[in-house]
């Protein structure tokens, strides 16, 4: 995918990379036709915009980037963005649409925790020199993914998007960096601890104590870093480790003694609330990308 010879004509739009399934949209294309106006539209899932090449700007709810080759954006479930294309000039761009159940439940907090949201507002969205960054190669791996035959895609296809979004992550991390090095360290070593302790009883207090930092301030750096709470992060942990007990073969009710939950109704409650179904059904059963798909994701690509 890195040596792209055909050229459309102009008003021609050609897709070297297209696929479309439940849960992901991707194109890799060019296209040569100035629009004239922002194409403005919002939608219900996340979008990685990658811009190789062209004349364009973006608009994202009200503020004008002006995208360099090779510069990346990030868009949120229900932002209002839109290109303008400005000339005829050949229009490269990857667009990759996802809905966020393509995301491991163990991951998926950390993973989307880059995008703005209600907590992050200013969170920076717009990143140039993605090939020094490590992101075009990331890109064209999912591109190669799409060539591949279906089952083999279908369980790749998620991979590469963890890799993507961990890879932006670290590098949205990087850039606000300066602004909180304190608060970042403090939350990986919380992380850490979690994650040595899933099945063990936390609780603020004891972590307040633990990392010499206020129950407040706590808060405040741990949703900032990962995008949920330190309980909402720990209670994911546990249902994950309770759904790899389960399909080892553990009851139910054992899988939820071990992963540190007092009593069965609350663990049953928290299953269906994390995983769609009961815990009963992922007993000695391989759990599915595709399973609880509630309806086909609509194919937009921004900017066409």
């Amino acid at each position: 995918m890195k040596n792209i010879q055909k050229i459309p004509e102009e008003g021609q739009t050609i897709k070297y990379a297209d696929l479309g399934t439940d849960q992901v949209s991707f194109t890799y294309s060019t296209s040569r036709k100035a629009t004239g106006e922002y194409s403005l539209h919002c939608h219900n899932f996340y979008e990685v915009y990658l811009f190789m090449e062209g004349d364009a700007d973006y608009l994202v709810e009200g503020k004008q980037y002006r995208p360099t080759p090779d510069s990346l954006l990030l868009l949120s479930p229900h932002c209002f963005h839109g290109v303008n294309v400005n000339s005829d000039m050949p229009y490269r761009r990857y667009s990759l649409h996802f809905h966020p159940d393509i995301l491991s439940a163990e991951r998926r907090s950390l993973l989307l925790s880059a995008f703005p949201s209600p907590d992050r507002r200013n969170a920076e969205i717009y990143f140039e020199q993605a090939d020094r960054l490590g992101l075009v190669g990331c890109f064209e791996a999912l591109a190669d993914c799409t060539q591949k035959p279906e089952p083999l895609r279908d369980r790749l296809l998620p991979i590469f998007i963890e890799a993507l979004l961990a890879r932006i992550l670290s590098i949205s991390r990087d850039a606000s960096a300066a602004a909180s090095d304190r608060g970042a360290d403090t939350v990986s070593d919380i992380l850490l601890y979690l994650n040595r302790h899933v099945g063990e009883p936390v609780t603020l207090d004891q972590l307040s104590d633990r990392f010499y930092i206020s129950k407040h301030h706590l808060n405040k750096v741990f949703r900032r870093a990962t995008g949920t709470t330190v309980f909402d992060y720990l209670l994911h942990k546990r249902i994950i480790l309770a759904q790899e007990l389960l399909i080892d073969g553990l009851s139910a009710q054992e899988a939820a003694a071990r992963t540190g939950f007092g009593d069965y109704s609350s663990f049953y409650r928290s299953y269906r609330r994390i995983l769609g179904h009961s815990p009963l059904q992922d007993r000695g059963v391989l759990p599915s990308f595709r399973a609880g798909t509630q309806k086909k994701l609509e194919h937009v690509s921004f900017g066409g």
